[in-house]
């Protein structure tokens, strides 16, 4: 009997962990993406809103030089931008952002695009 018990409590606290956490949908510029020219900002949609206090993108260059402004949500706080500076040039861009469910489950990640 404790065994279908923890089956039956298994199940129905699994879709609610996987369910609390923000998935990226969509990412602007593309991981790995290689650009001819600089973008004006950098975009992740998230799918459901976060808390925009603890989330945030920056952008670093090759020298670990921070080359974007603050960020910026929209859409309900699904939306994340930032602008960069003007004097991005050529070579390789590292994304990190973090951001933070409405319930507190906290989420990190990096990616990188070349400008050329």
């Amino acid at each position: 009997m404790k065994k279908i018990t923890s089956i039956i409590l298994s199940l129905l606290i699994i879709p609610a962990i996987v369910h609390s956490h923000v998935r990226i949908i969509e990412m602007k510029p593309g991981k790995e993406a290689v650009l001819t020219e600089s973008p004006k900002k950098v975009m992740l949609q998230v799918s459901k809103s976060i808390e925009n206090t603890f989330s945030k993108i920056e952008v670093f260059n090759q020298k670990e030089e921070k080359v974007s402004k603050d960020t910026v949500f929209s859409k309900n706080d699904t939306v994340m931008e930032v602008e960069l500076l003007d004097d991005v040039k050529s070579g390789e861009y590292t994304v990190k952002w973090i951001c933070m469910s409405l319930n507190g489950h906290k989420q990190n990640g990096s990616y990188k695009f070349t400008i050329k």
